[in-house]
């Protein structure tokens, strides 16, 4: 028996919805480690401790993490090397996205005064989250009413969608600075969905050529 190299067909057709979980998870994670700090300093009398510092690394790295163990796969070391240099990637992606963000809101008028918040930036931001989310909640929804095929991922999507949605309404609602959470959120979250990407394009490119069986 000899072994030849084959390309297969080894396509990762959920490589979006990984992504998209990853940054549902990373915002997710966020906010609950912001939600924990502020908690403590509040009963301490300790201060102001921010949404940042601990929640931050643990968000970027955990929702890809804890996205590639809801789908079932293998974590390795190429995958956690994938995931480190996927979310520095993504910092790196999100900067150029506000530069051009920012570049972009000054020839298009903001519906809200701008003393009043960037509120013109936050709507762009929402409609891209919106489009970027869009056909994965349609997914979950179409599977959790049907044949619930990926039962768990889907409802742990659907559940911190609602769950983000009502933290963001209710931010808005509490004003000042505290409305631009959904902003907040995407600092973990965009680097997550570029590191779960990494991850699978590891893994399927560690498949690319694998040796058959060859009588």
């Amino acid at each position: 028996m000899t072994g030849t190299l084959q390309r297969p067909v080894v396509a990762s057709r959920e490589r979006a919805y990984l992504a998209a979980d990853a940054f549902l998870y990373a915002a997710m994670i966020y906010l609950v480690v912001g939600v924990v700090l502020e908690g403590i300093a509040y009963l301490f009398s300790a201060g102001e401790m921010g949404l940042g510092g601990l929640g931050m690394p643990l968000a970027v790295i955990g929702g890809p993490l804890l996205a590639w163990r809801v789908y079932g796969r293998h974590l390795g070391w190429r995958e956690l090397v994938a995931a480190v240099v996927g979310a520095i990637l993504g910092g790196a992606v999100l900067g150029f996205a506000f530069f051009a963000l920012f570049a972009l809101t000054r020839f298009i008028p903001s519906p809200v005064p701008e003393e009043e918040g960037p509120w013109g930036k936050i709507i762009i931001a929402a409609l891209a989250v919106v489009a970027f989310l869009t056909k994965p909640v349609f997914v979950a929804v179409r599977d959790l009413a049907g044949v619930k095929e990926h039962a768990r991922r889907h409802g742990l999507r659907l559940a911190v969608v609602v769950l983000g949605l009502i933290a963001i309404i209710a931010s808005v609602f509490v004003g000042g600075e505290t409305a631009e959470l959904g902003i907040f959120l995407l600092l973990p979250a965009v680097p997550a969905a570029v590191a779960a990407v990494a991850m699978d394009w590891k893994m399927a490119s560690a498949e690319t050529w694998l040796p058959t069986p060859h009588h």
